[in-house]
Formats: C-alpha cells, structure tokens, sequence
C-alpha cells in the first residue's frame, strides 16, 4: 500500500511538472519577414514561441511578394515581427485592416539615412530586446519570468558577442570597405570599419557609367579596401574593381540561412561574416 501511495506521488508530481514546462504548453505562433529577425524571435521566445519565416533563404526581402501560403500564416500568428524603415513593407500592405500584435525592430532607433540593416549591429539588436520581452510577456503573461530571463540571456551573448567580433577584427590592416548595397553600414560602424561607398545605392541597380568610374578612382586610391558583396548577388562590378584597385573580395551574408549550423542563428550569422573578412585579409 505505501508503495502504491509513493508511485502515485511520483505521478502526480511528473504531471504537475510537465503540464507547466514551456515544452507542452501551448506555443504563441509568430511569424517574422527575414531569417535574422525570426532568430531573435526564438532566443527571447524559446519553447514557449514557434516562429516562422516568411522571406526563404535566398531571396530578397526588398521585393519579396507574398504567397497565399504566407497569407495563411499571418492570419493565424500571435505576433508579427518585421523589420520596419520599409524594408519589408509589402507586410504592411498585408496588414491593411487587420489588428496584429507587431514587433518592429526598427522602432525607436536612430537610422541613418533609413539604412533598416540594424540587425547586423548586436548592441542595436540589444536595445530592442525589453520591447520584444514585454510584447511576448503581454500575449503570455504565465511566460513572463520565462521570457525576461531569456531575454537576459540573450542580451548577454550579444554583449559577449560584440566584444569577440571587436577583439576578431580589431587587428585587421584592411579598415576600409565599400559595399555592394548599405547592408553592412551598422556592422561597420560598430566595429571600426570605415565606409568609403556604396556600389548600389537602390539594391539591385547597377551605377551608371559616371558613377562606375568614380567607383574605379575610389579603388585605386584605396589599394587596400575590403570589397564586401552579398551572397547571391553579381559580383561582376565588384571584380572589375578589385582588378583595378587591388582590393579585397570578401563575399558576406546579410540573412542567414536555418539549414545552415555556421549561419543558423543571428550570433553565428555575425561570427560567420566576421571570419570571413578575417580569412579574406589573413591571404593577403
């Protein structure tokens, strides 16, 4: 008999557990536009959140247009996140009419110039971490303490974060770059890269003979400049350039990929690129 009494206990006791543990607790479901921004979705949101990403790996959030699938999925999210500074303004297209709970992760940051590439700079990142806490806690309140102590995770590996990628490039010889697009203008700035232009001013928009000539100058004048393009796009411009110049090629990636480990999160996303600008000059 009190052997019986001590499994039944036991019993109870595995129940209680399981039934408040974030693993079988109903999920919020949300839904983010780009890859980088689902990743810190889930760091904050852990088993408590199932995100999904609406823009795939490889394609542009630019000019992305939304499938009926994609349609399905915000209709039936908890929480939206976007970008925001009209990178990723066909959602609010979407949205015209319907109330949803929206993340931005732009709102409230100084931009420069619009640039909505904040996600590349950690301590941006960092700032807009209480916001999404508080957002997440509102639609889950029984989650509460669980999201501000990931929250307080995640802002710690930023910190960590920013200083590795700072000790990573802080011996570089190559401190200037010029950029395909302005993806790279906050993770420049944040870790003392010195920006001397921009190839596409309009993503996708090759410059025009004038401006490609200028391009050509600034090269030569800059032997050793970091020549940062995105994956996917044509690097034809910017070999052209290194062949004139003498810079350096260094192939980055803005977004991510989840089927990727080295690329899988937002904090090996970032290490990823940095190793890449580290390896590019360590050849040279």
């Amino acid at each position: 008999m009190t052997k019986m009494i001590k499994i039944a206990s036991l019993l109870i006791a595995i129940f209680l557990l399981t039934s408040v543990s974030p693993l079988h607790a109903k999920k919020l479901k949300a839904v983010a536009t780009i890859y980088p921004l689902a990743s810190i979705v889930a760091s904050v949101g852990g088993d408590r959140v199932k995100v999904k990403t609406l823009v795939p790996p490889g394609a542009s959030p630019h000019d992305y247009e939304l499938r009926p699938s994609d349609l399905a999925e915000i209709r039936k999210a908890s929480l939206l996140a976007m970008v925001g500074a009209h990178l990723d303004k066909w959602l609010e297209k979407a949205l015209r009419g319907e109330e949803k709970p929206l993340f931005i992760l732009t709102q409230g940051l100084v931009l420069e110039e619009g640039n909505p590439h904040v996600w590349l700079d950690p301590m941006l990142v960092k700032r807009r971490i209480p916001a999404l806490v508080e957002i997440l806690s509102r639609l889950d309140p029984k989650g509460t303490s669980y999201y501000r102590a990931r929250g307080k995770a995640f802002t710690k590996e930023l910190e960590a974060l920013t200083k590795r990628i700072r000790n990573l490039l802080g011996s570089l010889s190559f401190r200037e770059y010029l950029a395909q697009h302005g993806a790279w203008f906050y993770f420049g700035e944040r870790f003392g890269l010195a920006r001397l232009g921009v190839v596409e001013e309009v993503p996708g928009r090759e410059p025009g003979p004038r401006r490609f000539m200028e391009l050509v100058k600034l090269a030569r004048n800059h032997p050793r400049v970091l020549l940062l393009t995105d994956r996917g796009e044509n690097p034809r411009i910017m070999e052209v350039l290194a062949r004139d110049g003498g810079g350096i090629i260094v192939q980055m990636d803005p977004l991510g990929d989840p089927r990727d480990p080295a690329r899988k999160t937002l904090s090996s996303l970032l290490l990823y690129n940095t190793w890449r600008i580290v390896r590019a000059c360590s050849r040279h």
